[in-house]
């Protein structure tokens, strides 16, 4: 699961990184969004780093010491606190969506398992035409489509008799 975004704390974010200059602040924000985009610990390679940044070696080494110390560096690789926290919280909040999409899904089997049980008919294969408790306008002679949908609203077949007969009374 790779997001397209990731919640970002504009006061936390500024209390804490004050005293970096724009050059420093640009290279910790990338280093920020490339540790939540592949949603792992940067490596603690200084030409790695700086290929994440874009910007020269030679440029990352003069910025890494004060940019560095915001991660903490376990097994050759770069550890953020608050970059694991967001992405524990969304791995939790992706697993609970799972579990309500797949609790409404099971739900949703059952229902139509069900209907099936009871004799229903299933809405998936309901064939209007040889339904016989519908009304007449969806009976044999109507319009209507694969789905058994009407494809032009009309008058039903006893309707047309009515009308056929009134307009006739009083013809030979």
């Amino acid at each position: 699961m790779i997001p397209d975004w990731y919640p970002f704390f504009v006061v936390d974010y500024r209390r804490d990184t004050y005293d970096l200059s724009l050059e420093e602040d640009a290279a910790y924000r990338r280093l920020i969004d490339e540790y939540m985009m592949t949603r792992k610990a940067l490596p603690s390679d200084d030409a790695a780093l700086s290929r994440i940044v874009g910007i020269p070696k030679t440029e990352w080494i003069r910025l890494a010491p004060k940019v560095r110390r915001y991660f903490k560096a376990k097994n050759d690789k770069l550890w953020h606190k608050r970059c694991e926290l967001e992405l524990r919280a969304q791995n939790a909040r992706h697993n609970r969506q799972r579990e309500k999409s797949k609790k409404g899904g099971l739900a949703k089997a059952l229902k139509y398992k069900r209907l099936a049980a009871s004799g229903m008919p299933n809405p998936a294969t309901l064939h209007y035409k040889e339904s016989k408790n519908l009304p007449l306008e969806l009976m044999e002679g109507a319009p209507v489509d694969e789905c058994g949908q009407l494809t032009k609203k009309g008058p039903s077949e006893e309707a047309n008799k009515r009308w056929l007969s009134r307009k006739t009374r009083g013809r030979p």
